[in-house]
This record gives structure tokens, sequence and C-alpha cells, in this order.
């Protein structure tokens, strides 16, 4: 009823009213200036305007406080007989509503909430409040209540089965139930124990506008019969059905379950664990909306499903009840949905987390949506590995794609926003990402000399580098060389070393082959390690530069034949190479020893003999060569073959 509506069925009500003896106007010619109301949870608020009618201050309550407004001009009617009176007063107008006028105050009423306005609109936002915070009152919609006759104790209580809030208001707001003397009276006088409030409104709202009961009824009856009635599923009956549902809907109460009609859906009945997981998700008001079927069994695992307007809810009695609907449940159902990978939900849909994003939980895995990234499962291994480190909240995102298999030695792959997982039954299942993901796939990535992963990138390392074990080498990345890979003999030979921690630090540079006689070398931060014929050895420092400077594996020492050793007289160091050796002293440097003279140093006791460390390189001389030592020069004549020292 809109406002011309209400000051139409004012006119028929009051059609016989007067002016009142204090010269109060009736309520079809009752115009007044309304003030501002500030909304609030529980009503929209009011705009005051001048010379409103009390049709229109009607209509906007209903509205802004979204209450029936024929409910209101029946509360008018049965508090102070407004609608229809004959002699209105300016004390019905101010108390028109009845509310804080409670019985039991002697007729009192709270002056703050005077007048047409405050009454209508203060009782309606009553009327929502009990709504909003329905355990906070006695009466409560769903259960048995104990009601009193009349305000007098004495008269005694009945117990009362309240259907709904809309009755539960009623209750609260007129607290006593009429007897059956005030009932056989109508609208006349009962007993002393008979109340009439609620009796009057019952007769004022179905003698206005009809009955409250529907003939969707007959649906809901039709339902229970067809599902055996009393003997039936659904067992005896608990309640009237009652309607006034969203959609027009309707529903009956019965002892082991529900019936829920509307004109679009029909009537479907919702029973057991299936009802539970309903009730859970709001029932019609939430998730679901209404039913669309019966629960239909027999799936696999000895399943049970229903169909509801915007899901369906499924269950076993190994995982429970729970709805799919939505992008989460379309993918799930385009997976084969129960006899698929992943088997019965073991959840309801989740949302909110991350991104706006929503996950539902399976048997065998996950569904995870966001608007940037769609639906994608994630199961078995690599779903436990993107749970370890934190699934969406952690190093990965979210998926961008489903599993993927059929890459080499039976191996699996997943991508990630950030990264992808990747798995292999001799591999294991890790993770390849950032900037050493990408080296590793630049290399061809599991089809490369690499392989896969044999564990996650670490970082953390020495100045803040990371480093990842693929089956065949490993990568290491810092900020000051970048991401390179360490492979075969050299990786063996950095790892005996303590790897970035040890004397070689990070690679700087890929391995690199083509040297002479099929020899290989990768430079690190503080030295180099070279692949030979002769073995694979380190070659860095003061030893390493002066054999370099000597042409490296070009010149005349030929590759390394060892590691640098330390600990000599004097704290030096040598090293080993295929035709010469390297020796160094802090007081001295380091310089090259080789062929004949080498070999009478070596004999006469090498840096610990009487010829002490050299102390300069190798001279060639008319005949021969000359090499200067702590305590003398030594010469070798390639005419007699011999070494003098002197």
């Amino acid at each position: 009823m809109d406002a011309g509506a209400i000051q139409d069925f004012l006119n028929l009500r009051g059609a016989g009213c007067t002016v009142g003896t204090d010269g109060s106007p009736c309520l079809k010619n009752y115009r007044m200036n309304t003030t501002d109301r500030a909304a609030d949870a529980l009503c929209g608020g009011y705009r005051g305007a001048y010379d409103e009618t009390a049709a229109q201050v009607i209509a906007r309550v209903a509205a802004t406080c979204r209450v029936n407004p024929r409910v209101l001009l029946v509360l008018l009617q049965k508090e102070m007989g407004l609608v229809t009176a004959t002699n209105p007063t300016a004390k019905k107008y101010e108390r028109a509503a009845g509310y804080a006028c409670p019985d039991t105050a002697n007729g009192g009423c709270d002056p703050t909430y005077a007048g047409l306005q405050n009454q209508l609109y203060r009782s309606a936002w009553q009327y929502q409040r009990y709504a909003s915070s329905p355990a906070s009152y006695q009466y409560k919609a769903g259960r048995n209540n104990i009601i009193q006759w009349h305000p007098n104790s004495g008269c005694g209580t009945s117990t009362v089965y309240i259907a709904n809030q809309a009755t539960a208001g009623l209750y609260i707001y007129t607290p006593y139930r009429p007897n059956q003397a005030a009932l056989n009276a109508g609208y006349g006088t009962g007993d002393s124990c008979s109340s009439y409030g609620n009796r009057n409104f019952w007769n004022y709202f179905t003698d206005w506008f009809g009955s409250t009961q529907s003939a969707e009824g007959s649906a809901l009856y039709a339902k229970y019969q067809s599902l055996g009635g009393n003997g039936g599923a659904l067992g005896s009956v608990q309640s009237p059905y009652l309607c006034g549902l969203a959609n027009n809907g309707c529903f009956q109460v019965f002892s082991k379950g529900l019936i829920y009609w509307t004109p679009s859906t029909g009537a479907w009945a919702v029973t057991g664990a299936i009802l539970d997981r309903y009730t859970g998700l709001g029932r019609e008001y939430g998730t679901l909306g209404y039913p669309l079927s019966d629960a239909n069994c027999g799936l696999a695992g000895s399943g049970c499903y229903q169909v509801f307007e915007r899901g369906t809810v499924y269950w076993t009695a190994a995982t429970g009840a729970y709805a799919v609907y939505g992008l989460v449940g379309a993918k799930w159902v385009s997976t084969g949905a129960e006899n698929g990978a992943l088997g019965y939900p073991t959840g309801d849909p989740f949302c909110g987390i991350k991104d706006a994003g929503c996950f539902q939980p399976f048997q065998r895995g996950l569904v995870y949506w966001t608007a940037a990234t769609g639906a994608h499962t994630v199961s078995g291994d690599i779903a436990t590995k993107w749970g370890a480190i934190g699934r969406e909240n952690g190093a990965l995102g979210y998926p961008t794609m489903d599993r993927a298999c059929g890459l080499v030695a039976g191996g699996c792959y997943q991508i990630f926003q950030f990264g992808t997982i990747y798995t292999a039954p001799d591999a294991g299942t890790h993770v390849a990402k950032g900037g050493i993901g990408y080296t590793w796939m630049g290399k061809g990535a599991e089809n490369g000399p690499l392989g896969y992963p044999v564990g996650d990138e670490v970082c953390g390392l020495v100045g803040g580098g990371c480093s990842q074990d693929f089956q065949r080498g490993s990568v290491y990345w810092s900020g000051a060389t970048n991401a390179y890979t360490v492979q075969g003999l050299t990786r063996a030979k950095h790892d005996s070393v303590g790897r970035e921690r040890g004397v070689l630090g990070y690679p700087t540079m890929e391995k690199s082959c083509a040297l002479v006689r099929g020899g290989c070398y990768q430079v690190f931060q503080y030295g180099t390690v070279y692949e030979s014929p002769a073995g694979t050895f380190i070659a860095k420092g003061g030893l390493g530069h002066t054999w370099m400077l000597l042409g490296a594996e070009n010149g005349s020492m030929g590759y390394p034949t060892s590691d640098e050793y330390c600990g000599l007289r004097e704290n030096g160091c040598f090293q080993l190479f295929e035709h010469g050796s390297v020796y160094y002293a802090p007081a001295f440097g380091a310089f090259p020893v080789d062929g004949p003279i080498r070999d009478a140093w070596i004999y006469q006791g090498a840096e610990n003999g009487w010829w002490g460390y050299p102390t300069g390189k190798p001279q060639g001389v008319p005949g021969g060569a000359t090499q200067r030592f702590e305590r003398g020069t030594a010469t070798w004549t390639s005419g007699t073959g011999a070494v003098t020292f002197g």
C-alpha cells in the first residue's frame, strides 16, 4: 500500500468520523509537520516535511523501517482505535501505537515518544529490533514459549509454538495470549483473565485484509503425502505451514525435516545432514536459495546430493554434507565431480582470502579461485608442497593452471603466480622460481643438463645469496654475481671446498669448455676450477695468478695436478702442475720451479733444504738456465745436464 492506497483505506474505514470533542481531527484528515530521524541499522531514517498527512507518515515509516503498512494500520486501531474512531482525541494521538506505554504502568506512557510520527516510527523500529536480536527477548520463533493469559500472573500461562519472527514480534510487543473467553467474544469482552491486544490484531487484520493463510498449503500437503505422510521419511507434522518467505515461499516443519515451496521452484523436502548444512548456510535466505529437488542417493561411496537454486549439497557418511556452488563448484564438476580426481567435498567454499579469492577442500585436493587467475585444482604431492610453503599466502601465490603430467621420467608440474612446482619419482617435489628458476629453465628445465630439482631454493646464504640443487648440478645466485649453474666435476670440487662459503665463493660465469686437450674451466669469485685430463683442481690467489702469467694451461706448466697446499715453512704454499710447481712465501712472493732445477731443488729438500724458497723465476741463459733461491743461485747446464748451486 502506498500513501494513496492508505488514504483511500482511511477514508473508507473512517467514513463516520467527526472532529473530536477536543478539536482533534480524524485520522483520515490528520496532518502534521514531521521531523528528521537519523538512519541506523534498523530503519533508514526520515526526512521531516511540512504538513504531511497521516497516510503519508504511515507509508514513509513502513518503507524506511521495512514494515508492512497494513501492520501499522492495524496497530493504530488495536491500540487506540484511531482508524475507525468517531471521537479522536489528542491523548489518542500521543500514544497512537502504544509504544512505551506498558500495561503495568497504570496507563502511563513515556512522553519522549508522544505523537503520531514518534509512535509509528518507534514501534516499526522496535519490530525490527526484535528481529535483529531475537535472542535478547523472552519470546522466540521456532520453539514453544510460555505466555501469560493476562497481566495478572494469577491467571496462569499457556504454551504457544511461535512459528516465525513476525509473530514473535507481536507477542513481545503485546505479551499476552487471549484465552478462550476472549476468543469466544469476538471483538467483545471475555472474563477477568481475558486479554485482547493480539486477539484484536488478528481480528482487524483478517477482517480488513483477508486470511493470513494461503492456498500454497495444498502443495506442501501433496508433497508430504507423496513421501509417505506421517509414516514416511518426514515423520509427524510439527507446525502449520508458514508463508511470507522470500519469493513468496512457504515451508512446513516435520519431525524429520522440512518441505519448502515457492511458485517458481515447487515443493521439495530437505532432511538429515543435508538439512543441517542447508540451515548452516542460511536456508532459503542464504547461499543456496530454495531446493530444486529432493535428495538423490546411490552415488559413489553411498553418497547423496540435493540440488538448490544456487548450488548443490553432497553427503557421504565419511565426509559429511557440504555445498558446492559458484565458479569453484563449476571447476569441481568439470573434473568429474565426486567420480573425478578430487572426490567429495570435505568443506564448504570459503571466500575472503588473499586477493578476494575463494577455495574449497575435497577428499583428494583443493580448488582455488581468484578473478585474476581463474579456478584451478591442486592435489597430491604438489598440494602438499604448496601447503608447506603457505598456499596462496606463500612465495608462489595462486595456481594459474591445473597439474600437467607426461614430462620426462614420469614427471608433473603446476604453474603458480610466482613459480612452478615440479614432481618426479626419482627427484621428489620441489619449487622452481625467481632468478634461479629462470636460469634452470633457460638450460632446458627437466630436459636439460641439470635434470629435475632435488631441493627447494635456499636463501640467506653468504652475501644474501641463494642456491638450489638439481639432479645433475646446482644453480647459485647472489646480488654481486647473478645466477649461474655449477655441474659435473666442477660441482663436486666446489662442494668439497665448502660451496659458496668456501675458498671459491659464488660462480661468476657458466662453465666453458674448448680448452686444450678437452679441458674446461669455470670462474668463481675467488678462484677458478679447471677440469682436464690431469684432474679437477682449483687455481687461485698468488699461485694461480703466477701460473696464469705463465700462460695457464697453454703455458710451460700445463694444467694443475693438485690444489693449493699451504702450511709450509714461513707460512708458505705450493701447487703442482703437469710440468712444474709454483711456490709462495710471504717474504719472497710466488715463483714457478720446473725442469732439472726443480728436480735438484726437491732432491736437496725443497723449501726446507739449503737452497730455501725460490726468489725469482727461471731464466734462460746460453747453454742452460738459472734461478735464484734464498741462499744462492741454481744453474743448469744443458751440455752436462748438471745443476750447480752457489
